[in-house]
């Protein structure tokens, strides 16, 4: 396996770990359970940073990848896989951010003596973190595909 396949291999699997952690950072936060959901949010958060600096790692030392013998099915599904990755970025910024205007509230704390939260932060953080996931659901889907295309490629050649 060449040094290339490696990375990405390892990549998709980062990837599903930010999916699984984002998808039971949501079933706790649907139990009440905030400060794990906090955890895992972060978690997730922490991996995607790991993998873009691993990136620009793998950038400076082994480059990008030859996609001259690509067809256009591949270069489509890697587009609309960054596409979806990039949509996660985004929309987890957004519910990032959003997070931290719930800080201090009946929302998070539980407690009824605090302020409640303004409905519209609550909307937007909770679309917004959907919108993370269901891009980086997507996103891993392709992945695997792009993933399995660079398989074929490098076991034909």
């Amino acid at each position: 396996m060449n040094s290339g396949l490696l990375f990405w291999t390892a990549a998709l699997v980062n990837l599903g770990v930010v999916c699984l952690a984002a998808v039971v950072g949501v079933r706790f936060a649907h139990r009440g359970e905030i400060a794990r959901h906090r955890r895992a949010m972060k978690l997730g958060s922490w991996l995607v940073v790991a993998f873009l600096l691993s990136y620009v790692g793998k950038l400076a030392f082994l480059g990008r990848e030859d996609r001259a013998d690509w067809s256009a099915l591949d270069l489509w599904v890697l587009r609309t896989h960054e596409l979806f990755v990039l949509i996660m970025l985004v929309a987890g910024a957004v519910a990032w951010i959003q997070a931290g205007r719930l800080e201090g509230t009946r929302v998070v704390t539980r407690d009824a003596r605090d302020p409640d939260a303004d409905p519209k932060v609550v909307r937007l953080h909770h679309r917004a973190g959907w919108l993370a996931i269901a891009s980086g659901v997507l996103g891993f889907v392709l992945a695997i595909g792009v993933l399995v295309g660079m398989y074929a490629r490098a076991a034909g050649s």
